[in-house]
């Protein structure tokens, strides 16, 4: 009896874990990360593989657990060649956050080798070499922790508010203490911090705007018309219900207005863009308060989320505007922001950066912004870099970061200031991106702006199209962006852009389609500043192919991609 007792325990073993994963898996799909993790962290105690890890890697990156992340990916690696390939996608991401810049670039020509239609295997490892080159331009800019304003938790996003700013924090608070499943911290509010003597000081920090701004879940970041009476806030409330929560599933963020009167915030009323469908966020208003801008998911976008802006018409706002390929990428873009010279900001990581999300600016050239450019170290870092704010005299601010140097827990509001004493006296912080050069040395070495630099990028830069279709893709702007770059910066180079096709198709059907890449991708080059004289194009159908491909033969969709391309050549001199 005691044998068959024995035996029949045993076998429940295999079955709870099973139905252990198969929960974590549903919460995982529900969003609810950080329960999920602790059941997946239960099952990769008792029964430890490659996809128990993965999952757990995937928890713990959802949730922006930097280490965790790495020490489960870690795990998943150390079991040999992983089935998915998304895996060395995102473990060469957190590779690099967390400063391991090699593995990285091997983790990332594994994805390029598993999945070679997709360029951004090699996009992503060419920002390293980027970065490394970069960090020799450095100059003496310092950001120091503003402590007074951090906890262990997250803390992010400051706005000027009459003597002082608001932030939005996930802290603990007395009475609100309830648990976002997602992060396994409190729901986001807001804050409001009185300003002291200096830029780190801080008299005290209290809960902002009471119940009519602050609701149950998750409130945070907001925005302020100039006189501070109108309050423009992204919300997560839980509000489906029916058929609408089971076919959505997530709430999704949107934007709510406040205005004030006799002194207190009225109840907010919804933007009009507002849609269960997707989601609309990060309000950023202008000055002027003439246009508002904000990130969103909606339909029709570059990439993951891009960045829109309405203008005011009469006593509403107009239709949303994309702001266009000089600012959205294939990936997101987030946290709008503008300077007192119309600079545009936000943060992105479809940009050849740092790491995570970087603060990238849009130049204003009399009123057209310039293709955007990623800000320098230490503004920027390998980790989440985001929320930047100036103070009056423009070359101070905040910034909100999750680098783990001087950082106090999660996400962390950073003081910047360019030391003006020791660098160029016309150096501005919007002029502090990757590229810059300064003008003059400390020494009497030769100016370095004369240093003539090859790029990291290869002589031939490769754009994917889908099938039968010339038109570009979302995911091959930032390639053309950085032809765009580096066309600019060199002039003494010309270009040479041939078309490809795969097998499909007869043969002169095909050089024609081919004939139509070329010129498309030309005429982007030309719409944004490269002179037709530089460039020509040739379609060569389906010649000198990069991938096997004969008609009447069965071949697989990646390999059929790999042949739907278009090389642009750099040719001539790299000299500046």
């Amino acid at each position: 009896m005691k044998i068959v007792l024995l035996i029949s325990i045993a076998a429940l073993f295999p079955l709870n874990a099973t139905a252990n994963t198969q929960k974590a898996d549903r919460l995982f799909d529900q969003w609810e990360y950080f329960r999920a993790a602790k059941l997946y962290e239960k099952e990769a105690t008792k029964h430890p593989d490659a996809d128990i890890y993965f999952k757990l890697g995937e928890c713990y990156r959802k949730m922006n657990l930097h280490e965790e992340e790495q020490a489960a990916y870690d795990k998943v690696n150390g079991y040999g060649i992983y089935s998915k390939p998304e895996f060395y996608m995102n473990y060469g991401q957190i590779l690099r956050t967390n400063g391991m810049t090699e593995q990285s670039k091997r983790a990332f020509a594994k994805y390029s080798e598993l999945v070679p239609s997709d360029p951004r295997g090699k996009f992503f490892s060419e920002c390293i070499e980027i970065v490394a080159e970069d960090h020799k331009w450095d100059e003496p800019v310092s950001v120091h922790n503003a402590t007074l304003l951090n906890t262990q938790n997250a803390d992010l996003c400051p706005v000027l508010y009459k003597d002082g700013i608001v932030f939005t924090s996930n802290r603990k608070t007395p009475g609100r203490n309830k648990i976002y499943g997602w992060t396994g911290a409190n729901y986001l509010d807001l804050y409001y911090a009185q300003k002291g003597i200096g830029d780190l000081d801080y008299t005290y920090v209290a809960e902002f705007g009471g119940k009519k701004i602050v609701k149950k879940f998750n409130d945070g970041p907001a925005c302020f018309s100039k006189h501070f009476d109108t309050i423009y806030i992204s919300r997560v409330d839980r509000d489906l219900q029916g058929k609408k929560k089971a076919t959505l599933g997530i709430e999704r963020n949107k934007i709510f207005m406040s205005a004030m009167k006799d002194g207190k915030w009225v109840e907010a009323v919804p933007f009009y863009l507002n849609n269960d469908a997707y989601s609309v966020a990060n309000p950023f208003l202008s000055v002027d308060g003439s246009r508002i801008y904000f990130v969103s998911d909606m339909p029709g976008g570059y990439g993951e989320t891009d960045i829109y802006y309405c203008n005011r018409e009469n006593n509403g706002w107009g239709a949303p505007i994309n702001m266009g390929p000089n600012v959205n990428t294939f990936n997101r873009e987030k946290y709008p922001a503008l300077d007192a010279k119309g600079n545009f900001y936000f943060s992105s990581d479809g940009y050849q950066g740092f790491g995570g999300l970087d603060i990238c600016v849009a130049l204003n050239n009399n009123g057209v912004l310039a293709k955007a450019i990623p800000m320098k170290s230490p503004i920027n870092s390998p980790a989440d870099d985001f929320g930047i704010m100036f103070l009056k005299e423009g070359k101070t601010g905040y910034i909100t970061s999750n680098r783990a140097a001087a950082g106090m827990g999660d996400d962390d509001i950073f003081h910047f200031t360019l030391l003006t004493d020791n660098i160029d006296t016309d150096l501005v912080t919007s002029a502090y991106t990757i590229g810059y050069r300064p003008k003059v040395q400390k020494s009497n070495i030769a100016p370095r702006e004369n240093v003539s630099i090859k790029p990291v990028l290869p002589n031939d830069i490769l754009i994917l199209f889908d099938f039968d279709r010339s038109q570009i893709r979302p995911d091959a702007i930032a390639h053309l962006d950085s032809v765009v770059r580096y066309m600019n910066e060199f002039p003494g180079l010309t270009l040479l852009v041939t078309g490809r096709c795969d097998c499909r198709g007869t043969s002169d059907y095909n050089l024609d389609l081919a004939e139509r890449r070329g010129e498309a991708t030309l005429r982007y080059l030309n719409d944004n500043g490269i002179k037709a004289s530089r460039m020509k194009s040739e379609g060569y159908g389906i010649n000198n192919r990069p991938n096997r491909c004969e008609n009447g033969v069965s071949y697989s969709d990646t390999e059929h991609q790999v042949n739907r391309r278009a090389y642009c050549q750099f040719r001539g001199s790299w000299s500046k």
